[in-house]
């Protein structure tokens, strides 16, 4: 199959079923857990302690949110505590939900606020119909739900971290406003060397997710490849599978050939995925031209945009200026007209003012 008439792989599509793929499985979503969630009371998650509920609720934001997992993880045996008599004998989890994302998502706290409130209120009618009306009991409680963001984007995260940043005019309500916080997860915060040196599969994954352009190739192909051989030594069959499809998709997406794709995927068959890339005569030099040429494009587009934008927040401003808004209601129109955050509105008004006086 030549490259002219070879299937394209959308790069969402790809990144997506390669989440899926990762985190759909538990030995690599409890490593994940306990490498990289920032909770000590996962630090020593195993797998026979997940339980895969995603289709039980992720089928609700339809196929766009295809990507993002939910689990079920035990945590009764990690807390020692002694049971109280008082106290409703109901299971003990830690739902984790991992939001996947590609590109900066400036509504993500509000769908991960959907999920939340759909698993609890999910949750409220599995138990009463186990013990009817349990949830009018003073001490029934609702399971802690652990929101995550696995960013893979190479973009800076600029959404907010807090809900609250959400609603117009938070200060007015303060604390009688919903504020919950999701933990951030950035895979190009963590260097090759720091995900090698955890040694497990879910780092190798995040390894290969790490591939997006040949220079990618070039810096896993110099990795210690005794070190990377290591980490495959004594995976299971089904988990090399998974890699397989994982590193198949990738390729075919950077254009590889066929027969060096099979090469390159073969390697891991025989868990010597430091030789990942031998005998692959990708021409290195065309591609990155053509990914050079690709991200110029996409500086300028990109640019440009910011540029319209900023124009016409500038107008937008002046406009008010001019028809004697105060700054609070500047601010709150830019908020509201333009989706920025308080601060950037701030921000904002602050350079046009700095601008007027230098005039």
């Amino acid at each position: 199959m030549t490259k002219e008439n070879k299937p394209a792989i959308k790069n969402y599509a790809l990144r997506d079923s390669s989440s899926k793929l990762i985190f759909g499985d538990n030995i690599l979503c409890s490593q994940f857990l306990r490498d990289y969630a920032d909770m000590e009371i996962l630090r020593n998650i195993q797998p026979e302690d997940i339980e895969d509920v995603s289709e039980r609720y992720v089928p609700l934001y339809s196929t766009e949110r295809e990507s993002d997992t939910v689990k079920k993880v035990n945590i009764s045996k990690y807390l020692h505590k002694e049971k109280d008599e008082n106290t409703l004998d109901l299971p003990l989890y830690i739902v984790s939900l991992v939001e996947h994302k590609t590109k900066v998502e400036y509504n993500v706290t509000m769908q991960i606020l959907r999920y939340m409130v759909y698993i609890w209120e999910d949750y409220e009618k599995e138990m009463n119909k186990k013990y009817p009306h349990i949830s009018h009991r003073k001490d029934f409680r609702y399971p802690p739900v652990f929101p995550i963001v696995y960013y893979e984007g190479t973009e800076k995260w600029t959404a907010s971290y807090d809900l609250a940043d959400r609603i117009l005019c938070k200060e007015l309500l303060g604390d009688y406003l919903p504020h919950f916080k999701y933990q951030m997860i950035k895979l190009h915060d963590y260097s090759n060397e720091e995900l090698l040196a955890r040694g497990d599969e879910i780092s190798l994954a995040m390894l290969i997710n790490k591939i997006r352009c040949p220079e990618d190739m070039e810096i896993f192909a110099r990795l210690p490849k005794k070190q990377v051989d290591k980490i495959l030594k004594d995976t299971p069959e089904y988990l090399i599978d998974i890699m397989e499809k994982l590193l198949k998709a990738l390729l075919y997406s950077m254009n590889l050939e066929k027969d060096e794709t099979e090469s390159a995927v073969s390697k891991i068959k025989e868990r010597k995925m430091g030789r990942l890339f031998e005998g692959v005569t990708f021409d290195f030099q065309a591609a990155k031209k053509e990914a050079a040429e690709k991200a110029a494009k996409e500086a300028t587009e990109k640019a440009a945009k910011e540029a319209e934008q900023e124009i016409k927040i500038t107008r937008h401003i002046a406009k008010m200026l001019m028809n004697q808004y105060s700054e609070p209601e500047i601010i709150k129109s830019l908020m509201k007209d333009f989706n920025l955050s308080e601060e950037q509105s701030e921000e904002e008004l602050r350079k046009m003012m700095e601008f007027l006086e230098e005039e």
